[in-house]
């Protein structure tokens, strides 16, 4: 049994609710790998919902994968009800288990809970359905705490179970697609329960070189690929990686360039006629035209070249759902509501930057005020030590409890 935390405002959540949840959840595969990837934790979430009497249902968004929506306040998504809304936000699909033994055996152990998704991010989607529940007792007029109270919010509530994060976000793309309105967004990966109001963004590069075959022997007849590919390389890592170096963002630091990939040719004996180059650049909120600085570097060494001809493009891993840098004002609303119930449940409240890119970014971009905060730790995401401490699922409830009732009661 879990101790049972404080209520707010009469809103007591269930610890041994949430923690059975997140155990549910880690049992259900929902990767990539997986028979129907996340439809049975769809159907799963939706029947918990209802048997609790909150509204709930799945929403289409990658041909037959849904995302799963539950709310409080109001009967759809494309109206504004009175009031602010605040959207909480979980993916509900995993990596693969990878190397993690018994990874959908969830166990917990000395107050730890392991299993694939724990961390990243079925926690946080437990923590998250837990305020619902508890605020669907309080709504009914069924809490232990305040019976027949019944208070309504003064806005809306829901939560959106997005699929597809782990492999391209286009379950987040379709939920902003489909009209989705809310004021507010948190987003639950982890960060040690920090309240993360920023993060990098990320743009897959790829420069293409085609050159002109020629014998190895006389390479003079030809145009080497490969050998234009290596001076961009340089110029790179020489040039460009030092200028995107000045560039600065409170709690992020850097912007910055690496190249992940090259490959080139066929045979030692030929002059190569095609090259592949594939950059990595993380953006700083406000960068802009990341394209266009590295082909300004590959124009500067190819342009004017007979017999070459380049390429260069974002990839459609980063292209599809725009992964643009999230920058929330802490002086945000948001900001500010999770910064007091920080530290209401003894946490810091000084707010945090992160290294990962996040479907927060995208909901941010569309107008939602947005911020990152979820249990457990980044480190342990996607490797054989998934987990998270059970008390930190918990005091993730508490928190969001706590920002529901800054902001909508």
């Amino acid at each position: 049994m879990i101790d049972r935390p404080p209520s707010v405002t009469g809103i007591t959540i269930d610890s041994d609710e949430v923690v059975r949840l997140a155990c549910d959840l880690i049992a259900i595969e929902s990767h990539s790998q997986a028979p129907g990837r996340e439809a049975a934790i769809g159907r799963f979430l939706v029947d918990w919902f209802h048997a609790r009497g909150i509204e709930a249902e799945l929403a289409p968004a990658v041909g037959d994968r849904a995302n799963v929506i539950a709310w409080h306040g109001h009967p759809s998504l494309d109206t504004r009800a009175a009031g602010r809304t605040l959207l909480l936000n979980g993916h509900i699909d995993t990596v693969p288990a990878g190397a993690m033994k018994e990874a959908f055996t969830p166990r917990i152990e000395d107050g730890v809970l392991w299993g694939r998704g724990a961390c990243d991010m079925k926690a946080a989607v437990a923590a998250m359905a837990g305020v619902l529940a508890a605020t669907a007792r309080e709504l009914s007029g069924a809490s232990s705490t305040t019976p027949g109270r019944g208070a309504p919010l003064r806005g809306t509530l829901v939560f959106v179970g997005t699929v597809d994060e782990e492999t391209g976000s286009l379950g987040v793309k379709r939920l902003v697609e489909s009209g989705l309105k809310a004021d507010y967004a948190i987003v639950g990966e982890p960060t040690n329960l920090r309240a993360a109001i920023a993060h990098k963004g990320a743009c897959f590069i790829r420069i293409v070189l085609t050159g002109r075959g020629a014998h190895g022997s006389c390479p003079e007849k030809g145009v080497s690929a490969t050998s234009y590919g290596a001076r961009i390389v340089t110029a790179i890592e020489d040039e460009l990686r030092p200028r995107l170096a000045k560039r600065t963002y409170p709690l992020l630091g850097a912007s910055t360039v690496s190249v992940g990939r090259i490959s080139g040719g066929t045979e030692p004996n030929i002059v190569a006629e095609r090259c592949e180059i594939d950059v990595d650049r993380r953006t700083l909120p406000g960068e802009a035209d990341t394209v266009g600085e590295v082909q300004d570097v590959v124009a500067a060494i190819c342009d004017g070249v007979e017999g070459l001809t380049y390429e260069v493009y974002e990839t459609e891993r980063t292209s599809t759902v725009p992964h643009v840098a999230l920058g929330t004002s802490p002086d945000s609303s948001l900001a500010l509501a999770a910064a007091a119930a920080c530290r209401e449940a003894s946490l810091p409240a000084d707010p945090v930057g992160v290294t990962y890119w996040t479907d927060g970014a995208h909901l941010a971009a569309n107008g939602i005020e947005t911020l990152i905060l979820g249990p457990g730790d980044i480190a342990d995401a996607h490797g054989p030590n998934d987990h998270v401490e059970v008390d930190d699922i918990v005091k993730a409830a508490q928190v969001y409890l706590w920002v529901v009732r800054n902001l909508l009661t």
